[in-house]
């Protein structure tokens, strides 16, 4: 990250409400339907239960980035956390590993799209709507037009009406006598006899990814009015609302349709079929349209982000700066680095069939960069700062942390073998790359500009 004296103070704006606002925009509310199909299938019908482990797990690491802000109320994150207070070569693997799922990120989005368009449109293949949406969103960030906050405010707003809507749907479809019957049914959270272990603990590894929306709360640290008293507030709200949000939405709809786990067709799409199986099929209508314009949204914000965070990796020579570090004269964009992450996004038509294995693949640099900024805590709090004194600190900066990071490790073995074999080939790549940049290790990594 280039440093502050260079760059210029960025002004401290933000507040509270606006950090959590946010963080919500970044994870997507209606990402709970996204995976609804394919976790009510995977886990029995224990969605919720998954979703409940993954917010207890996120809620340990997001703890762990409320500590590490205050120590360094900086932009870059992870990355910054773990270069300060583990190790910079270490720091610099990490943001490496993270930087996979920047890359990918806009992929994801293209692969929704097609995926859900593709179910209310079969003739038009899956593989040209994701072609055609990486060249629309391509040329939008070419030419420079960004997306106005008003419009992401009104899909912010539109995804909260929509997740309030169909949890007061299945409230009243059950009252009436549909579903369960009841809204109290401990099989909607727990299901001895479908329970599998190894199926909860994958869906965890994978759901991580949906909370990544208080990750990006830190990054806007140098623009927050008192960040030391803020971030925590912010970072744990996002988490905690984010957690409980999307629990009960995904206990609702298990238990206004219990049998969705044995009669969805099709997992990568089972939102659609969960509306008319409780008799409100123009329900489906409204999210097709609602979740579509979000992920194109999404994919084009993603999509300038990564491009900007290469330039940026260009200027400073990390990357080949005759490639990445240039801008158009013309479109005075980074045109380079836009049509790269385009063609990235473009290999989401090898997943035209497979959702959780795109999904999977942004899991494993959002699970490492999560283990290793609850080490950085342990380093820089109990290691560095001696700060050992007292179960209150031992359980804060030693046991906690300590937790998060082993159950993150626990749920990274669930992590599918394609997105682990895509990840250490990336970190092998980055590994060789730091070697020769570093002459062995013998000098300072090159540091990441990860400013917006």
């Amino acid at each position: 990250m280039t440093e502050l004296q260079n760059q210029g103070e960025l002004k401290r704006t933000l507040s509270v409400p606006l950090l959590i606002g946010m963080g919500l925009a970044y994870l997507a509310p209606t990402v709970v339907f996204n995976y609804y199909g394919i976790w009510t299938v995977e886990t029995g019908g224990m969605y919720p239960l998954a979703l409940l482990i993954t917010t207890l797990l996120m809620t340990i690491t997001a703890y762990s980035y409320t500590r590490m802000v205050k120590a360094y109320p900086q932009a870059g994150s992870a990355y910054v956390y773990v270069n300060k207070s583990v190790q910079p070569h270490l720091g610099f693997m990490t943001g490496w590993v993270m930087m996979l799922d920047y890359l990918l990120l806009p992929m994801i989005c293209f692969v929704l799209i097609g995926i859900y368009v593709n179910e209310y449109f079969p003739v038009i293949p899956v593989w040209v709507l994701v072609v055609g949406c990486a060249v629309i969103a391509a040329i939008f960030n070419i030419i420079g037009a960004k997306t106005a906050s008003m419009v992401d405010t009104l899909i912010i707003i539109a995804q909260l009406c929509f997740t309030a809507v169909t949890i007061i749907l299945c409230i009243v479809y059950v009252c009436g006598g549909g579903g369960t019957g009841s809204l109290f049914d401990a099989k909607a959270f727990f299901n001895p006899d479908t329970f599998s272990a190894g199926s909860l603990f994958e869906a965890s590894a994978i759901l991580c990814v949906s909370f990544v929306g208080f990750d990006a709360v830190t990054t806007m640290a140098e623009e927050t009015k008192d960040p030391e008293k803020a971030m925590t507030p912010a970072v744990m709200g996002v988490c905690i609302g984010a957690g409980i949000m999307f629990f009960i939405t995904a206990y609702c709809l298990q238990v206004a349709w219990p049998e969705g786990m044995n009669l969805i067709e099709d997992p990568d799409t089972g939102i659609y079929e969960f509306y008319p199986a409780i008799g409100y099929g123009w329900m489906a209508d409204v999210f097709f349209i609602v979740d579509e314009f979000a992920s194109m949204v999404c994919a084009m914000a993603a999509l300038a982000s990564v491009s900007r965070l290469l330039l940026g990796m260009g200027r400073d020579n990390i990357l080949p700066k005759k490639v990445f570090g240039q801008v158009s004269k013309k479109w005075n964009t980074p045109v380079i680095n836009i049509l790269i992450v385009s063609a990235i996004g473009c290999t989401g038509i090898f997943y035209a069939d497979n959702l959780l294995g795109a999904a999977e693949l942004i899991s494993f640099g959002c699970i490492i960069g999560f283990i290793m900024v609850n080490l950085s805590v342990i380093m820089h709090y109990y290691v560095k700062e001696n700060n050992r004194q007292g179960l209150k600190n031992k359980i804060m900066y030693l046991i906690l942390p300590a937790l998060g990071m082993a159950v993150l490790i626990f749920a990274f073995v669930f992590v599918g073998t394609p997105a682990k074999i895509l990840g250490c080939i990336w970190t092998a790549v980055g590994l060789v790359y730091l070697l020769i940049k570093t002459k062995g290790f013998k000098e300072l990594p090159p540091e990441m500009t990860f400013d917006e």
